[in-house]
């Protein structure tokens, strides 16, 4: 015993190395329980969820009309009404109860005065309690009429409609939307959801 005690004494790092190992071996040891519980009642909610239908997935009704970026490169025109139309379509159809108006705040800039009234006109009702939104995504978008100073693009569209029990509704939608230039700058001066 007194050649412990001597050795204990000559070497007090060893015994600090000892306790920060036993520490982090159970450190490790809880880590370990907390990700085995955590994965196990992940796995329990998944396999009890039996009631709740699938997501519905309707198949566009529309035959969806692609440029892609080789034929409308040479038409930097084409390309910027494209992209001005798919964006914007795809902002002024994303909200919910959550973002108070963002999506149309955003808008703003890339209007012209006569769609600025529009959105800054629309009745939001904000009061709801339960959540509710919708993500609009652009699919393709197909010119229908350019001229120097207008255009009129058909954008098709995907929209998720999600309600406060995060249940999804998906459908397809469509929407036209008349740009005009005003001094070099393309803006959106009016969109017609179809």
């Amino acid at each position: 015993m007194d050649e412990d005690k001597i050795t204990a004494k000559r070497d007090p790092v060893s015994g600090r190395k000892k306790i920060i190992w036993i520490i982090a071996i159970v450190i490790l040891l809880l880590a370990f329980l907390f990700w085995v519980l955590r994965t196990s009642d992940l796995g329990s909610n998944e396999n009890n969820n039996t009631n709740t239908a699938p997501p519905i997935f309707n198949a566009p009704s529309v035959d969806l009309k692609y440029k892609t970026p080789e034929v409308i490169k040479n038409n930097p025109t084409e390309f910027s009404v494209i992209n001005l139309a798919k964006s914007y379509v795809a902002r002024f159809g994303s909200w919910s109860t959550d973002n108070q108006g963002a999506n149309l705040n955003e808008l703003l800039p890339l209007s012209t005065n006569k769609m600025q009234n529009y959105l800054k006109n629309i009745d939001l009702n904000f009061e709801t309690q339960e959540f509710s939104g919708t993500t609009t995504k652009s699919l393709s978008a197909e010119i229908l009429d350019i001229v120097e100073d207008s255009a009129d693009v058909l954008v098709n569209t995907q929209k998720i409609v999600t309600n406060g029990n995060s249940e999804e509704e998906v459908f397809y939608q469509e929407a036209e939307v008349k740009l005009v230039k005003l001094s070099d700058v393309w803006l959106v001066d009016q969109v017609i959801w179809k």
